[in-house]
């Protein structure tokens, strides 16, 4: 896929990480929000943050499940893998259905005090199920390799083949430095090259 840099194993981790992110900003602007008890342009701000996390958090879904049909899994990993995707899905059409409703919070309805009281707690049990979403897609990762046994295994193979030409650098003046280091076999003496034949004063 031309989404996909050559070092990435897939599309998934490319895009994980803006759900939780914009997600948890919504979270801390919705608390800002009930802090400054119901600033319009606070709670539009939030809004739009859950409108865009929960949006993400769809790629982030579908991008998942389709990394998962590829990943070669041990039977702990496989069954771990599958506890990552039911919290996914929890979290993701929670905040899709929760996204909705804050658009109409914002320009449809005017809220009352029980329907934003509603919402906080709605937006509560996604972050809950988001964070156990992140723990175990964590856990797949750092204890499981998912994602990145190919590439340990390719950088390992590019040191391999970078130290033997190192070695092989290594070898070459080494070579040339004994070559160099011992001395040529000395001229023989031209008496002993030529020998003289005859007697003196003939």
């Amino acid at each position: 896929m031309w989404l996909v840099p050559a070092w990435a194993p897939n599309l998934h981790p490319l895009i994980v990480h803006f759900p939780i992110a914009l997600l948890a900003a919504a979270g801390a602007v919705d608390l800002a929000d009930l802090l400054l008890r119901g600033r319009g342009p606070v709670r539009n701000a939030a809004t739009w943050l859950y409108v865009a996390g929960a949006a993400t958090a769809v790629a982030a879904y579908f991008s998942g499940v389709e990394a998962g049909r590829t990943a070669a899994l041990t039977p702990a990993g496989a069954e771990l893998a599958a506890t990552h995707a039911d919290w996914a899905f929890r979290a993701t059409w929670l905040f899709a259905f929760f996204a909705s409703v804050r658009l109409a919070m914002s320009y449809a309805i005017r809220p009352g005090g029980w329907l934003v009281a509603t919402s906080l707690v709605i937006a509560a049990v996604g972050l809950a199920a988001l964070v156990q979403t992140v723990r175990h897609g964590s856990r797949l990762v750092f204890e499981h390799g998912v994602g990145v046994r190919a590439v340990a295994a390719a950088g390992a193979a590019a040191a391999e083949r970078s130290a033997a030409a190192g070695s092989a650098t290594v070898a070459a003046p080494a070579t040339a430095a004994r070559a160099e280091a011992e001395p040529e076999p000395a001229a023989a003496p031209a008496s002993e090259a030529a020998p003289v034949t005859g007697t003196a004063g003939r």
